[in-house]
């Protein structure tokens, strides 16, 4: 995750320089996730693994069927 972190500051501050940030949206997103990643953290804790294991396959597979669909 640090190597993502830091890899992604260039590209984010290529963003705002460009102009193609929208701040209200971005500043929501920041504030959600301040707050929810407690709360998803301590969920993933009390949840069994391969419960976890199949939201994350679904959600995979949602993400590929709507793009998918958004091709053709």
């Amino acid at each position: 995750m640090a190597i993502t972190f830091i890899s992604s500051i260039g590209s984010t501050f290529g963003k705002i320089a460009t102009g193609q940030v929208d701040y209200i949206p971005a500043l929501i997103m920041v504030v959600a996730s301040l707050l929810a990643s407690p709360l998803g953290a301590k969920a993933g804790q009390k949840m069994n693994t391969k419960v976890l294991q199949v939201i994350l396959a679904v959600l995979i597979l949602a993400t590929a069927v709507k793009i998918w669909v958004d091709i053709l």
